[in-house]
């Protein structure tokens, strides 16, 4: 499966006020893993599977994602 690291940068003004706590949630349900939060500049970083990218760049409150490093993982044993 393709990963990537992702900086994600969200507009505190957006329409439907998400919280940056909000939006980490929902780019968690994505599949990513949360690494940071950084409330001062609105900034959270984390690794998604790439194809969950297009999801992330149209939540609500994402203002641009930004990939920083993409790599191939392979699937843990027994899984399907």
């Amino acid at each position: 499966m393709w990963m990537s690291n992702l900086y994600v940068v969200v507009d505190p003004r957006n329409a439907d006020r998400n919280s940056l706590n909000d939006i980490a949630s929902a780019i968690a349900e994505t599949g990513a893993t949360v690494l940071a939060i950084d409330e001062q500049n609105h900034v959270i970083e984390a690794i998604a599977p790439t194809d969950a990218i297009a999801t992330i760049r149209a939540m609500d409150g994402v203002a641009y994602v930004r990939g920083s490093f993409s790599y191939f993982k392979e699937a843990a044993q027994g899984a399907a």
